[in-house]
């Protein structure tokens, strides 16, 4: 029965975007505390704590928005959610001149933080949407890996770039792989 479901178009789209956003989420998690402590000057004690505040405001704002994404739909709030970690990397590639501003970097990297559990909760929202109840769990599992093998691919590939690319470059390839998603 999981066959039945699984390999159906709309599955299929909704794996390719659980991969896109694993791919993201991974790609962002290896570059950000690097460009924090080694570009932007934070302590390692002081990007824990930043991940740690900006995070549950976070979840705070995506437990608000819970009942906006059941009214707008988990389509259109990943696109609008994922769209803007996009815009940000490419304003943070693009606003290299204001790299020297402590408040100005303080306030684009809380904003990507603060944005991970938005996203996060909006791709659930979407992967659980089209479960079948027979299934469920089977099929959330399946989809959740898709997610994690793209963390994973997300990681190595900024792993692999990283000493060949900029972080301006680094940042601006994150804003493609967000352009890719939003295509899929």
């Amino acid at each position: 029965e999981v066959n039945k479901v699984l390999w159906t178009r709309i599955s299929m789209i909704v794996m390719v975007v659980m991969f896109f956003d694993g791919l993201i989420y991974g790609y962002g998690q290896a570059l950000m505390p690097i460009a924090a402590v080694q570009l932007f000057g934070y302590s390692t004690a002081q990007w824990s704590q930043l991940v740690a505040v900006m995070g549950l405001a976070g979840a705070v704002v995506a437990l608000g928005l819970g009942p906006l994404i059941d009214r707008a739909g988990a389509k259109y709030m990943l696109i609008a959610t994922i769209a803007l970690v996009g815009v940000h990397a490419f304003t943070l590639s693009q606003t290299q001149h204001l790299w020297e501003n402590t408040n100005y970097v303080r306030v684009m990297l809380s904003l990507y933080v603060m944005m991970l559990p938005i996203v996060m909760v909006s791709t659930l929202a979407l992967a659980m949407a089209i479960c079948s109840s027979n299934v469920s769990a089977t099929q959330f599992a399946i989809y959740m890996s898709v997610a994690n093998l793209g963390h994973t691919v997300g990681s190595k590939l900024y792993g692999m770039l990283a000493e060949q690319s900029s972080y301006v470059q680094s940042y601006t390839i994150m804003s493609v792989l967000v352009t890719a998603m939003i295509i899929v």
